[in-house]
Formats: structure tokens, sequence, C-alpha cells
């Protein structure tokens, strides 16, 4: 055979109406696993692979099922399991980290591990199979149905980013490496905003193949990377004029400890894990620096009534550098009892005597590793708090900003906090700086520290401002307001960093208006969607009534 002959069968192989027509008519079993499949490659997008073309790929095969969902007898109920089998693999591969959790907890929680992270994916997934009930009832036929499910899969990942609790992790914005040229547009409409035009250009490609494909059916494609070529170009210009302005003359020390998640929390090695951090702190070029940062729960004790671990703070760091460190702590004199939170503490030693200037409790606390929701259901199970220390903990007020002496405010965020937009304050009480401090140890070698990262780099994106990050396993560092890193420090580093904090820029657009241009451009979708099928819709409805 020929090489053009090869060619040939090849491109007609793999044409995209042969390659629908295969997955609309697979068996219903076969097709379920293929696109567990392609929900599975589709989440190799996120952190940190970034693999895009992968999505583009996975939800243009998850169209044309729901192209073949709506003309099932059922075709919301055929539509609500399609979308649901891809959103199981693509929410399973991208959050398989958590069960790395429980596995470091230890024996006797591991075997919940991977059933939990399932279930999370599960959960997951009912968002996602209402979005595909409702486009394969409502989609049509029309090139412009894309339209349609951009708006419903952009509505399904906000209602789970938002309700009970909300879990905001690897929106469809996070394909984008933070810091990057596409992340830029973050500035603007936010991490939702530019998911939301995500969305549209990864879909578009499914109407190579399918009704109404004819003619025209390059124009939307074409039409989708001159806007990613927009979005590139316009956050590349960003970033060459970027200018952060002057130094602060705030330098950072983060201390990082590399100590196994066991070992740190077994009974009795309290004073292994103080000494390594106060080893680690004590390095060349201390009379330098300003702030000092220990991670999320750096010491297994409830550091602001500990003499042993106060007492040599005080004589190293007498008269110089304020610590900034997660720790828990205990209010005994709260009403119903001692309560507990897990908490970020500024403490100077003015003559080498302890003085607390700041304190704050974390306000969003992640199921199950720091509390239980219905915990009373769950503990008949056997299923308890990952949390190490006490049964769980107690949320703080709320959102919070720092005022110290010597450095301008700054806002304090526990590990996951950074993962929710706008959770910082605005106004008059806007931080100059943010602090995240977090214990990605629980995760391991796994995408989990990486996907933390990428999101906290949106953050800073979002809000103009620098972050300052100390990760107990995962990345640390100082991320400026383009969500630029210098010198990022690996998770299995162990020492104490130095770094200068940039300053912030004035409020960008996002931060003074949140998703007010994203839902602008979401309605806006939404009535094009209807205006084109304005004739077909009103039949849908009319049968809909008759039933």
């Amino acid at each position: 055979m020929t090489a053009a002959a090869i060619w040939s069968a090849t491109r007609r192989t793999l044409s995209p109406n042969r390659l629908r027509a295969g997955l609309t008519t697979l068996p219903r079993w076969k097709r379920r696993g293929v696109l567990v499949a392609l929900g599975c490659a589709a989440a190799l997008a996120h952190a940190p692979l970034f693999l895009f073309p992968f999505l583009v790929i996975g939800l243009t095969g998850l169209t044309w099922a729901l192209d073949g969902a709506a003309r099932q007898p059922r075709p919301m109920r055929a539509g609500f399991e399609t979308a649901f089998a891809f959103a199981l693999g693509y929410f399973t591969i991208g959050l398989f980290w958590i069960a790395f959790a429980f596995f470091s907890r230890g024996p006797a929680f591991a075997p919940f591990g991977p059933l939990a992270a399932l279930a999370l994916a599960a959960v997951l997934s009912l968002f996602w199979g209402v979005a595909g009930a409702l486009q394969a009832r409502f989609g049509g036929r029309s090139t412009s149905r894309i339209l349609l499910f951009t708006v419903l899969l952009f509505a399904a990942e906000w209602a789970r980013s938002t309700l009970f609790t909300g879990f905001p992790w690897n929106l469809p914005g996070h394909v984008w490496p933070g810091g990057g040229a596409v992340s830029q547009s973050a500035a603007p409409i936010g991490a939702s905003g530019l998911g939301l035009v995500t969305l549209l250009i990864a879909l578009t490609p499914a109407l190579l193949a399918g009704p109404a494909a004819r003619g025209g059916r390059l124009v939307p494609v074409l039409a989708a990377a001159i806007v990613l070529a927009g979005l590139t170009g316009w956050g590349a210009q960003r970033l060459a004029s970027g200018v952060v302005g002057e130094e602060t003359g705030i330098r950072l020390r983060i201390v990082q400890v590399d100590i196994p998640q066991q070992v740190k929390w077994a009974d009795g090695n309290q004073t292994m894990v103080r000494d390594r951090y106060l080893e680690a702190t004590d390095q060349p070029g201390l009379d330098a620096v300003t702030h000092i940062l220990w991670p999320e729960g750096a010491l297994p004790l409830y550091l602001l009534e500990d003499g042993d671990t106060l007492a040599p703070l005080s004589r190293l760091l007498a008269d110089g550098p304020t610590l900034i460190t997660g720790t828990p702590r205990r209010d005994t004199d709260a009403p119903g009892g001692t309560r507990y939170y897990n908490a970020i503490a500024a403490i100077s030693f003015p003559g080498g005597r302890p003085q607390l200037d700041g304190l704050y409790d974390k306000v969003r606390l992640v199921p199950f590793g720091e509390y239980i929701p219905f915990a009373d259901v769950f503990r008949s199970f056997g299923i308890e708090s990952l949390s190490t220390m006490v049964d769980g903990y107690s949320p703080g007020d709320s959102a919070a900003v720092i005022q110290l002496g010597n450095a301008p405010p700054f806002s304090p965020l526990v590990c996951y906090e950074i993962v929710y937009a706008r959770f910082v304050p605005r106004g008059t009480a806007r931080p100059a700086w943010l602090v995240n401090l977090s214990n990605d140890a629980w995760f391991g070698p796994t995408a989990g520290p990486s996907q933390h990262l990428n999101i906290a780099r949106y953050r800073a994106i979002e809000e103009g401002l620098p972050i300052a990050r100390a990760a107990s396993g995962g990345f640390s560092g100082v991320i400026d307001a383009y969500g630029r890193t210098d010198g990022l420090i690996a998770p299995d580093a162990e020492g104490s960093f130095d770094r200068d904090l940039p300053a912030g820029l004035r409020p960008t657009l996002y931060a003074r208006f949140g998703d007010l241009i994203c839902w602008t451009l979401w309605v806006l979708i939404l009535c094009a969607f209807v205006f084109a099928n304005r004739k077909s819709l009103q039949s849908v409805l009319r049968t809909s009534a008759h039933r």
C-alpha cells in the first residue's frame, strides 16, 4: 500500500463524522466506558501537565455523545448519564490526590482514600449530569447548540464551586498556567470569566461533525482560534509591559522542613519537629530579614501556649523579625466548652519577650479534614476526621486583614482558602499583600500541590496583589501581582529561603467588579442561543407541556 493510500485510509478513519458516528452508535455500556476515558484524558489539561488539547478532545467527544442522547426516547435521562460518565472520569483523575490524604493519615484511614476520591467525584459529577440532561433536551441540532452547552457547563461549575460551601478546584479557567499569557485575562474577568471563554473555545471543534456542520463549519473553529490568539497576545503584552513598582522593603524568610506526616504527628516527636524548624530558621542572613514564614500547622503543638517553643524563639528573634506562622490553637473560655481553631499568628519578640501582633482563625474549613459534616452519621460507619490533634475545628468569624507595625497590612489565608475568589477584604480594607500558609504534605507526590499553586497564582492576578506562600510539602515562594514566581521552592526542599516582597498593583477590574463582566457575557451567550433557536425552543416547550 502506498503512502498516499495509507494517508487516505487514515483520514477517512479519523474523520470527525466517522468518529462521531462511531461514538454515538456504540452499545450503551461501551459508550459509557469511552466517555469515562475521555473525561480522564480531559483532566490532563490541569496542572501539572496543562495539556489543553486533551480538554478539547474530551469535550468534543462529550458533545457528540450528547447529540446522540438527544435522539433517545428519554433524552434527559440519556443526557444525564452521558455527562455524568464523562465527569466521573474527569473529576476522579483531577482530584484523586485526595485519596493520598487518607494514606498519609495512617493504615486505619487508608482504605477510605479511594472511596473518598470516588465519592467526591460522583457528587461533583451530578452537576455535570444536570447540564447534560438539559443539553440533550434543549440543545437541538443547530450549530448554536454549542452556545447552550457552554452556558450549561459554566452554570454547573459555578454551582459546584458555590453550593454547600463549594469546591472551586480545577475550574475550566485553571487549565492555563497561572502567570502565563492566557492567565492574565483573569485580571479583568477572573478565573471564572476565563473559564467561560475557555469552555466556548474548547467546545467549538465539536462543530466539525454532526448536524449543521456543512458549509461554514470551519468559521466557528477559526473564530475560536482567533479569540485564543487574542487572549494570548493581550496577556503577553500585559506581561511585557507589567511593572510591579518599587520593592516594599519586606524581606521574607520562608522556612520549609521536609518531615513525613506520620512522623510529624506521632506522639513524642514534638521536640524533634521544633528543633528542625528552629535550626532551619537560624541561618545566615537572619539580621536582614523582616518577616519569617512558617507553614500551616508547622509544629504539632499549641504554639501560643507552649513555653518550650516560645523561649528559644524569643532568644533567636529578640528585637528582630516577626514570625508569621500557622498553628492550632484552643479557646478554653468559649461558650459551651473548649473550641479549637486552625490559626495564623503573627508574633514579634521585643526585648526578647513574645508579643502576639495579629491572629486569624481559618473560616473555610475542609470537610472531613477539619470537620465532619453530619458527624454522627459518618461516625456510625467508622469514618473519623483526618485532623490529628483534635476531632475537629471551629470556623473563624470572617476574612481578616492584619496590620503589623513593620509592614503594610496583609490578608492571611490558610491552606485552601486561597482557592476562593474574592475572599479577600476589599474597598478601604484592601490589604497590600496576601499570606498563604498551607500543609500540602498530606497530598504527597501527586498533582495536588501543583494544582494548589496554580490556583494561588490566579488569586494574585485577580487581586493584583503579591502572595507570600509557605506550604509544607508543597510549592513555596513569592508570587507577584501577575502570577509569576521567582525562585520557586520545591516540595522536598528543606531550609530557609529568603525572598523580597514585590509591590502590588491598583485594584484590577475583577477586584472592583467581581463576576459582573463574566455573568454579562454568560447572559449574552444564552440570549444568542435563544434568539437563534426561538422557533425550535417554542416547539420543544409546547411538546413538553402536552406530555
